[in-house]
Order: structure tokens, then C-alpha cells, then sequence
């Protein structure tokens, strides 16, 4: 018996989206290696906070080590998608500047208000502008081939976004991680990678596209799995074109209940992806299961995901490749080429340089 996505994936994604995604481990494995022979040298004494200037999926692998990562890190870090830093920026602040392409004309624009606030800086892309720039700066940077991710596309490309910062930040002293904890995340990417896999029959993939076709999604997650539930949002939007946001936990209980009362239209085709785990807190345990029952008294259909690896970090893992895996299946469902961009690439032409 064929996988009901084998079909589909030969007819629309000849961008090899499919590829792509089940090269996550390759390229986490790829990105961590090569950074841990990068030479720089430990700023852990002379930095008060990390910043993250970057874009879209470029800045995804900030937004999980912030969560997934939160009791490692040495410092706070702060993600800024936008053009200028803030004025507290200074030298005792390092901005890492996150761009896939190297091309993105925001994080080019931070690289030049870093330099001139006099910031510590780190360069994380596949080439581009921003490459030039770094080693004309004799910036410490991680330029890497994406030799794994032949669809192009950076969302796609987590795997290099994700462990080639969890790399540099250890690689400088500002985050506390093993590298036992860091194998052990790439080869669950691998387990999880296999089961979730859109050609296996036995896949859970084709039963969830099933219960989200059609619906508006709203991804909740909460600790160390917000980032994640920001992924999963991310991607459904440009891999599966579907309309998605996401909210965390307990923020999402102190006004998001309320508005779901109207439009009555909206909120019935809405459906909640939830984000469970049994590493939350007892305190946010007891939120989970409270919100899913209001959310369901308003009318949404609610699907729980639980994730099951063993560490935070793991679990973040396990949520970005099931997410790479649904939200691709989703669009494929919908008859979509998967990395096609129409509107974000229709934007970036009538906005011009």
C-alpha cells in the first residue's frame, strides 16, 4: 500500500521540499560539527545579552534556543526582526546577524548599526552580501554550504539555522550545553525524522492534514516549546499557504479565551493545535488541560501533539520536525508547490531596493 503523499509529492513538489525536510538531522549534524571548528574566542566575561537580528526563517533558530534552551543560556536573548537595534545595544552586547540567504536587506541594515554601537558580533548565513560584509569586517562568522537543504528555502533549512547558532553560542561560552546534549537532540531529530516521514504508510501525518484541512490554525504551546509553536506557525504560512498564527501559554489565558466568542463564523473554522508535554510545569499542566476545555465549550475542533522525547530540547526537536513534516503534508493536500513564495516575492519586487 502507497503512502497517499507519494503521489503528490512527485507531482508538486519538484523543488524537493520533501528531500529537504527529512535532511533536518544531516544538516543539524553538518552545522554543529562545523562551527565547533570555527576559531573565536569565549566573549562568556564581556556580554550582558545576545541579540538575534534576522527575518522569517531565518530567525526561527533564535526562537528555539531562546525556550527550548532558557535554563542554559548565560545571557538574556533578544530577537529583533527590524531594521535598527535598540539604543541600549553597546559593546558589551552581541548581536548575531541571522540571515539564510545573507541577502535580506533588514539584517544587512543591523549589521551596520552593530558595527557602528560597537557590539560584539557573530554572522550566520550561506553566503551573500552579509558574507562579504563579515569577512571584509574580519567578523567571526559561520558561512556554511546547505549542501543538505536543496530545496533553498530557510525555513526549510532549520536544521543549519538551529544548530549552527546552538554551536556559535556554545563555541563563545554563552550557552551551557554538552555536546552529549546536543548529539542526543540531532539523532532524535533522525528517530522522529523516520516516524513522521510523509512516504511511510504508518506515518500520523495523513490523519492530521485530514483534521486541519479547511481551518484557520492557532498553535499553542508553552516553556520551552514556544518557540516551536512560532515554527509551526511560520511554516504553515509558507509551506503549506495557510493561514496560521500561534500563542503561548499562560499569556494566551489572560485575554484569548474572551475573543473567542466572535465572529461565530471565524471561530468554528478554527482549529487549536496544541503542544503538550509532560515536562511542563505542574502549574502549566493544569493550563493546558483548563484551556482546551474552554477552547472547546467556544466551539473549535482541539488537537493535542505530545511530544515525547526526553530532554526540553529534544522535545523542541521532535515539535520543529513533526511541524516540517504537517505543514508540508498540508500543502500538498492543498495541491501547492510547497517552496513557491508568490506573494512574499511579488512584496520583495514592488518594494524595490
Amino acid at each position: 500500500m502507497k503512502s497517499p503523499f507519494t503521489g503528490l509529492i512527485q507531482k508538486f513538489d519538484k523543488a524537493k521540499v520533501f528531500e529537504s525536510v527529512n535532511l533536518f538531522a544531516d544538516q543539524a549534524q553538518q552545522a554543529y560539527k562545523e562551527t565547533q571548528k570555527l576559531k573565536i574566542k569565549s566573549l562568556a566575561s564581556q556580554v550582558d545579552c545576545i541579540v538575534d537580528a534576522g527575518m522569517g526563517g531565518s530567525a526561527l533558530g533564535a526562537h528555539i534556543i531562546q525556550t527550548a534552551c532558557a535554563d542554559k543560556l548565560k545571557a538574556p536573548i533578544i530577537i529583533i526582526n527590524d531594521y535598527k537595534l535598540p539604543a541600549w545595544v553597546n559593546s558589551r552586547t552581541l548581536v548575531t546577524l541571522s540571515s539564510y540567504s545573507g541577502t535580506t536587506e533588514e539584517t544587512l541594515a543591523a549589521f551596520k548599526s552593530a558595527k557602528a554601537k560597537k557590539a560584539k558580533m557573530l554572522v550566520i548565513c550561506a553566503g551573500g552580501p552579509l558574507a562579504k560584509i563579515a569577512r571584509a569586517n574580519k567578523t567571526p562568522s559561520y558561512i556554511f554550504n546547505p549542501r543538505a537543504n536543496p530545496s533553498k528555502q530557510p525555513r526549510i533549512g532549520l536544521g543549519y539555522g538551529i544548530f549552527g547558532l546552538l554551536g556559535l553560542w556554545k563555541k563563545v561560552g554563552l550557552l551551557q550545553i554538552t555536546e552529549t546534549e546536543i548529539l542526543s537532540a540531532i539523532q532524535t531529530a533522525r528517530k522522529v525524522g523516520a516516524r513522521f516521514n510523509l512516504e511511510k504508510t504508518t506515518s500520523p501525518i495523513a490523519k492530521l492534514t485530514r483534521q486541519i484541512s479547511g481551518k484557520a490554525i492557532l498553535v499553542v504551546g508553552a516553556e520551552h516549546l514556544v518557540g516551536a509553536a512560532h515554527v509551526f506557525a511560520n511554516q504553515f504560512n509558507e509551506t503549506a499557504k495557510s493561514f496560521a498564527t500561534w500563542f503561548p501559554i499562560p499569556e494566551l489565558n489572560h485575554h484569548l479565551m474572551e475573543g473567542l466568542t466572535n465572529p461565530k463564523i471565524n471561530i468554528r473554522n478554527t482549529v487549536f493545535l496544541m503542544l503538550n508535554s509532560k515536562a511542563y510545569s505542574p502549574r502549566i499542566q493544569k493550563r493546558m488541560r483548563l484551556t482546551k476545555e474552554v477552547i472547546q465549550k467556544n466551539g473549535p475542533k482541539v488537537l493535542e501533539l505530545s511530544l515525547q522525547s526526553k530532554t526540553k530540547l529534544e522535545q523542541a526537536i521532535e515539535a520543529v520536525v513533526l511541524g516540517s513534516n504537517l505543514t508540508l503534508g498540508l500543502g500538498l493536500q492543498y495541491h501547492i508547490n510547497p517552496a513557491a513564495i508568490r506573494w512574499v516575492n511579488y512584496f520583495k519586487q514592488k518594494l524595490g531596493t
